[in-house]
């Protein structure tokens, strides 16, 4: 059973309401049977999404991302935001700001699929914006290139509430987190969030590797050019350990540094030509190392969502054939592991960076899963599927078969949290934005697996 916690504001309401009441546009019978056949690893047959049910998809993921700019980007970065009431009236805090630039990331990879999809000069723009906050990101600590978690204004009240706590209060410095740092120079007037780990990184590269595999604009790739180099830069005089100067270290893992080395060999290939031996030789070692993925009941199974947009990102950006080949093994590989995970995600790169569309399961787990994802807003509200007889119960807080999206526990970015959890979460008003919808249905959409709508 589920206890949706129905305090949210009446309009919001009203559009659920009106998108669920229309059987014409929800998930067929026919269709769920598919899918929790997948899960099962069961023989199915996949009735493609109509007209109307693409339709449906494009209102969805358009609304959480109109969501996630009006409301989630407040000083340019992506955070979730605990609200005082459901109404939105006013914040008590922003949160998520650990994995902002992760977010981000995943945000620029959306807006270059979005772009390669549909040409809007709207959305070059938006591109360029969250181009500009990487560039803030990189300058704000004074160890340019380093990439912080957050970076914004310091008298914003709903970010000081978070940043005076961040790793808990420091006893030496009265006003801020013992990872909370005053900006240097012109960003005196900021504060940034140190502590970033290869995580932070995964995501910026993954945006940044989208955007110049994707987006066939001169200004954008230099933009993305400049701050890759910048990147690298600081990562290789640092040996390839990410440090923010105030303590933290954390050493990039192997496939990371394949990511940032493909990177930096597309946009500038004769400055980091030394990076090629290095990069052929993991190439080589990457289809048979079976560390890349976690299974569904593991509580790491964050990190699934690392290796595939390291991965994505070196496929997306490889033109070598030898190379390409390597890393589709890869590719083929992460793709039936995780296909009962019911990951649309997942099966939206693996179909965006493949072109391998005719791979019934991941288009399946595409449009069924995104038509199942809840309409918006997504708050927090307390899940429980304890006793339920359709989820066969295995150990813990999991189920024996990956759950549908409409079923899940709300999270930040549901295709990074294990797709079992029965039962978890709480009813306040934080709300969650909704990458995870429109990033997968933009990759979607270039990938031709889901159509564009009849009607904008």
């Amino acid at each position: 059973m589920i206890n949706f916690h129905l305090r949210m504001p009446l309009v919001c309401l009203a559009l659920v309401f009106c998108a669920t009441s229309n059987a014409e546009t929800g998930l067929s019978a026919p269709q769920r049977d598919a899918l929790r056949a997948i899960a099962r690893r069961a023989p199915f047959d996949w009735p493609e999404i109509t007209p109307a049910q693409a339709d449906a998809i494009y209102q969805k993921a358009a609304a959480y991302q109109d969501l996630l700019e009006r409301h989630h980007m407040p000083q340019g970065m992506a955070v979730d935001v605990w609200w005082n009431d459901y109404e939105r009236s006013s914040i008590r805090r922003l949160s998520g700001l650990a994995d902002s630039a992760l977010w981000t990331g995943h945000y620029l990879a959306a807006l270059a699929c979005q772009y390669r999809a549909t040409g809007e000069s709207a959305v070059r723009g938006r591109i360029f914006d969250v181009l500009d906050a990487f560039d803030d990101l990189s300058r704000v600590s004074g160890r340019v290139g380093y990439m912080p978690r957050y970076a914004g204004l310091a008298d914003d009240p709903a970010y000081h509430a978070t940043y005076v706590q961040f790793y808990g209060a420091d006893p030496k410095r009265p006003g801020f987190g013992r990872r909370a740092h005053r900006g240097e120079g012109k960003y005196a007037d900021w504060v940034w969030l140190g502590g970033s780990s290869p995580d932070t990184y995964s995501g910026v590269v993954f945006g940044l590797a989208a955007a110049w595999a994707y987006v066939d604009d001169a200004e954008v790739r230099e933009r993305v050019r400049l701050l890759a180099e910048c990147i690298a830069d600081r990562l290789l005089a640092d040996g390839f350990r990410i440090m923010d100067g105030k303590g933290s270290a954390w050493r990039c893992g192997r496939t990371l540094r394949m990511a940032v080395r493909r990177l930096c060999l597309s946009v500038n290939p004769v400055k980091y030509a030394s990076f090629e031996a290095s990069y052929v030789r993991d190439c080589r070692w990457l289809p048979n190392s079976w560390f890349l993925l976690h299974g569904r009941w593991d509580f790491q199974y964050y990190a699934n969502n690392l290796s595939y947009a390291r991965v994505f990102s070196m496929y997306a950006l490889e033109d070598a054939p030898e190379r390409k080949a390597l890393l589709r093994r890869t590719f083929d590989r992460m793709q039936r592991k995780t296909e009962p995970h019911l990951n649309a995600h997942f099966a939206a790169l693996y179909l965006a960076a493949t072109g391998c569309t005719n791979s019934l399961a991941a288009r399946a787990c595409v449009q069924g899963l995104l038509l199942d994802y809840p309409e918006p807003p997504k708050f927090r509200h307390w899940v429980d599927h304890r006793g339920d007889p359709d989820h066969l119960y295995l150990h813990g807080r999991f189920a024996r078969f990956a759950l549908l999206p409409s079923e899940r526990v709300p999270s930040d970015f549901l295709w990074q949290r294990s797709p079992c959890i029965l039962y978890g979460n709480s009813d306040i008003p934080f709300e969650y934005p909704g990458i995870d919808v429109f990033l997968p249905y933009w990759m979607g959409r270039m990938a031709g697996v889901i159509p564009a709508p009849e009607r904008n």
